[in-house]
C-alpha cells in the first residue's frame, strides 16, 4: 500500500516555486525605485554657470561602444571635471558633443551634498525606468498570490471566469494589436520614412572612406548581431566633417550580411554621400529604402490584423 502524500508538504513545495518570483520582484523593484529617486533628486540641484574647457569625440577599444564624447568643464567652487559617455556610432557621439562646444558657457547642476561636484545634465534619461515599474510589480503579485494560495489548507481549483460578453476577448486582443501596430507604424513613418523623404533634396558630395568594419550588438540570447560600421569624411561649409550613418534604418543581422555591405566600402576609397544642407554633421551613404525596411510592414500587418479581428 502506497503511503499517503502529505498535503502540507506538497503545498510548501509548491509555495517554494512562487517564492523566487516574489523575492526577485521585490529586489528589482527596490533597485528601480532607488535609481528613480536618485535621478529625480537631480532636479532639485541648484543650476550654476560653468565653462566648457574641452570637448571632443574619441575612440576606444570597446567593441560594442567604440566611441565616446569626452568633455572637461569647470564649475564655481570646484576643479575641472570630466564627463564621458559611450556611444555605438560616431554620429551619435558628435551630436552629443556639439551640445557643449569647447570654450562655451553652459549651465551645470551642483550637488548639494558635494559642492565640488556638478553635472552637465540632469539624470532625466533614467526616469524612463518608471515605464517598466509594472514588470516587477507583476512578479510580486504573481509570487505573493501563488505563495499564499499554495499554503492554504485546501486550495480550491482555479477556474477562469467566463466573459459576460463572448466578443470581449476579441475586442481586447484587437485593441492591443491596433494600439501596438499603430504606435510602431507611426514611429516607422516619423523616423526612416520621413528622413528618406526629406533627403531627396540633400546635396550629393564626394566622400572618402576612413574605416570600414562591423559593429557587434549583444542580444538577449547571448549571441551577437552586426551592423556595418563605415566611417567616412567629407567637406561641407569649408571644413571636414565625418559620419558613419549608412542608412536611415539601422541594419542589425548576421555577420555575413553586414560584411557584404561593409565590403563595398574599402578604407581610402571614394564614395558618394548625401549631406543635410541644414546640418553639415548629418550625412548618409544610402538615403533610399533597403530590404531591411520590410520590417516596417510588420506593425502595419499588426494594425490591419487588429482591425480585421475587431468584432462587427
Amino acid at each position: 500500500m502506497l503511503p499517503a502524500s502529505n498535503p502540507k508538504s506538497t503545498s510548501r513545495a509548491l509555495g517554494c516555486i512562487f517564492l523566487p518570483f516574489l523575492l526577485g520582484g521585490l529586489f528589482f523593484l527596490a533597485v528601480m525605485v532607488r535609481l528613480l529617486i536618485a535621478a529625480a533628486s537631480t532636479y532639485t540641484w541648484e543650476a550654476v554657470p560653468c565653462h566648457i574647457i574641452s570637448s571632443d569625440v574619441r575612440g576606444n577599444d570597446n567593441p560594442y561602444h567604440p566611441w565616446f564624447a569626452f568633455l572637461r568643464y569647470a564649475a564655481p567652487g570646484g576643479e575641472s571635471e570630466r564627463n564621458s559617455r559611450l556611444f555605438e556610432t560616431y554620429t551619435e557621439a558628435i551630436r552629443y558633443r556639439r551640445r557643449w562646444p569647447a570654450g562655451s558657457d553652459a549651465t551645470c547642476y551642483a550637488d548639494p551634498s558635494n559642492p565640488a561636484g556638478a553635472l552637465l545634465e540632469r539624470k532625466g534619461s533614467q526616469l524612463y525606468l518608471s515605464l517598466f515599474l509594472p514588470v516587477p510589480l507583476i512578479f510580486i503579485l504573481l509570487g505573493a498570490a501563488g505563495f499564499y494560495g499554495a499554503l492554504r489548507k485546501q486550495p480550491a481549483p482555479l477556474s477562469l471566469p467566463r466573459p459576460s460578453h463572448p466578443t470581449a476577448g476579441r475586442r481586447i486582443g484587437a485593441a492591443v494589436l491596433i494600439l501596438a501596430g499603430g504606435i510602431l507604424f507611426a514611429v516607422f513613418l516619423r523616423g526612416p520614412v520621413r528622413r528618406a523623404w526629406n533627403a531627396r533634396s540633400w546635396q550629393a558630395r564626394e566622400c572618402t572612406v576612413v574605416s570600414s568594419g562591423l559593429l557587434p550588438h549583444q542580444t538577449d540570447e547571448g549571441g551577437d548581431t552586426y551592423t556595418p560600421a563605415i566611417l567616412y569624411s567629407y567637406f561641407a561649409d569649408g571644413r571636414e566633417h565625418r559620419s558613419d550613418t549608412y542608412s536611415f534604418m539601422s541594419f542589425a543581422g548576421g555577420r555575413s550580411a553586414a560584411a557584404r555591405i561593409a565590403g563595398r566600402y574599402k578604407a581610402g576609397a571614394a564614395a558618394t554621400c548625401y549631406v543635410n544642407p541644414a546640418d553639415p554633421d548629418d550625412a548618409v551613404l544610402h538615403p533610399g529604402p533597403t530590404l531591411i525596411w520590410l520590417i516596417g510592414l510588420v506593425p502595419l500587418a499588426a494594425l490591419a490584423g487588429g482591425l480585421a479581428l475587431w468584432p462587427r
